[in-house]
This record gives C-alpha cells, structure tokens and sequence, in this order.
C-alpha cells in the first residue's frame, strides 16, 4: 500500500516516517464549491413596500444619512442651499442635497466623481427612496468624468422631504451586461437637471446593448 499524505499533519506523517509504518490512504474529500456574494437585482420602476428600504444585506448598497432639516449654509449658482453632504464607502462619489424654494421646498442631488480619469467607462450610481405614501422610487445618476474637473451629475428628486429614508449603490462601470427597465431609465433621464447629465447619458448608451441604447434614444428627445 502508497504512503498516504492527505487529510494528515505534517506531524503524523513525520512520526509514521520514524516508526517505519505506512498510513492508510483516505479517500479525497470533494472541495466546497464557493458561492459568488449575494447582489442585488435589478429593480423594475416603483416598488410597493410600505416600508424603509432595507437594503443592508445586499452586497454594495449603502444608507445615506436622513435629511434633517431644509436649512442650509452653503449656497450655490441659482440660490440652492447644500443641506445635506456625504461620501460613498469607497470614497468614488459624493452626494449632495440641495433645497430651493421657501414656501414649497424641493430637493435636488448632485453626485460628484472623485478620482477619475478622462475617457474612462461612465459609471452607473442607484439611488432609492421612499416616498411619502411608503412607495420606493429609483433613480438611475450616471457619472462621467470630464476632461477638466471632477465629473458630476445633478438630478432632482420627486417627493423627496425630510425624513426620507434613503439608499444608493455604489458606482459600478456600465458595459454591455447592463440591463435596467426601460421605465426607470426614462423617469432617470426626465429628473437630469443639466445638459452635463444629459451628455452623461450619451455617453452611456454608447456601452449599452442596442435594446436599452433605444430607450435612451427616445428619453433624450
């Protein structure tokens, strides 16, 4: 009978080297098959959940701090006011809240990439809310970086208010495999708020598959 090495310690086999026996051989254990980490899919429009989005579990989705109050003291071009300011957890986009209006107030975000280089994929950023009825809604914030400056993207957000309970994904490279619904992708487009986004978008369709290049085709008409 061969010597048998698997499945012992070095130590065993040292000591039935000295004592001059040899060890039985043990069958092969069949190795683990490693699960891929949990990802979240693909939402399709606006959810009915009467509930916060709960998004911990998923791989790559974080919380975004509540908004607290409409006060701001940063203000920006066109008299917007910075009321809320945090960064992803790998540090690629900063989001920021801006409040305009004073008897009805609205909210706007503005999604800065830091770090990247000119001519480099767009990235895709989700960005998920409930709204005041207990429904979600997701919107889709493409990122570019431009050729001077940090690339940034600003969207409004319907039926944001204070207290809303919020998430994002982080930002991931948009490529062929990218596959949203053609709904969230138009409502997506209709909340850009600047010809910048916009362009982000044409950017966009230009790695995507043909089906969704048609949707953004039409939104951007």
């Amino acid at each position: 009978m061969g010597r048998g090495h698997a499945g012992y310690t070095l130590w065993q086999r040292a000591r039935a080297s000295f004592l001059g026996f040899d060890l039985p051989v043990r069958p092969a254990t069949a190795a683990v098959p490693r699960t891929p980490a949990a990802v979240p899919r693909q939402p399709t429009g606006e959810k009915s959940r009467n509930q916060r989005p709960d998004v911990r579990a998923a791989v790559g989705w974080f919380e975004l701090p509540v908004l607290l109050s409409s006060g701001g003291a940063l203000t920006a071009a066109g008299g917007d006011a910075v009321v809320l300011e945090a960064t992803a957890p790998d540090g690629r986009i900063a989001f920021l809240v801006r409040s305009s209006g004073t008897d009805e107030v609205s909210y706007s975000l503005e999604l800065v990439l830091r770090g990247g280089a000119p001519g480099a994929l767009p990235l895709m950023c989700l960005i998920r809310y409930a709204r005041p009825d207990g429904r979600l809604r997701d919107l889709l914030v493409p990122v570019v970086q431009g050729p001077v400056g940090p690339g940034a993207s600003y969207v409004r957000l319907p039926d944001f208010r204070i207290g809303t309970s919020w998430t994002a994904s982080l930002s991931v490279p948009v490529g062929l495999e990218s596959d949203w619904d053609a709904e969230m992708v138009t409502a997506s487009i209709g909340a850009a708020l600047n010809e910048t986004t916009r362009e982000a978008w044409r950017r966009v369709r230009e790695h995507v598959g043909d089906g969704l290049r048609g949707v953004i085709d039409g939104a951007l008409r």
